[in-house]
């Protein structure tokens, strides 16, 4: 019973990341207006627009980017997958799913030690609006190990990187 509940904790987590990135975008999308709006008025817009989208923009990948792994949303070059036997696409899968949770735990340990240092130093971002440094390295660090999670149930699952072979991970 503990594993069901963390595997729903964990679902909604994800979920609730995404939701938090979609949330940004509709955001952006509603400064850019206003700011567009507000320029074509002979009026001044506020200076933080462009900084704003553009930390929201890191903030929309790392947030989203744990729910893209877990629904399959990467591209897999089929032509070259397609033509190995079953038995080398399970070791490709296995390999592959390996690799990208093993990527996927460097940079989110290294992003840690960045936001940490920076935390320590009390680093700040100047620009428009002033950003503290710990906070455009924490969401790459959560995100990444977000991901190396993902990629790590896909390789305990027996996933496959295809998607022709998806309905039998579901």
């Amino acid at each position: 019973m503990p594993a069901r509940m963390l595997s729903k904790a964990w679902e909604g987590l994800v979920n609730g990341l995404v939701l938090f990135a979609c949330f940004l975008i509709a955001a952006d999308c509603l400064l850019i207006v206003v700011d567009v709006t507000l320029r074509n008025l002979k009026l001044q817009p506020p200076a933080y627009t462009v900084a704003l989208t553009e930390y929201s923009l890191l903030y929309i990948t790392m947030a989203a980017a744990p729910w893209l792994v877990r629904e399959r949303a990467w591209i897999v070059v089929e032509v070259l997958y397609r033509r190995a036997s079953p038995a080398v696409r399970g070791r490709l899968d296995r390999v592959i799913f390996s690799l990208c949770a093993i990527v996927s735990g460097i940079v989110a340990v290294l992003a840690c030690i960045l936001a940490v240092e920076g935390a320590m130093r009390g680093e700040v971002e100047m620009r428009s609006l002033d950003m503290p440094r710990w906070a455009l390295f924490a969401p790459v660090a959560l995100g990444f190990a977000m991901m190396a999670v993902e990629f790590l149930r896909c390789l305990l699952r027996g996933d496959s990187m295809s998607h022709a072979d998806a309905g039998q991970a579901f």
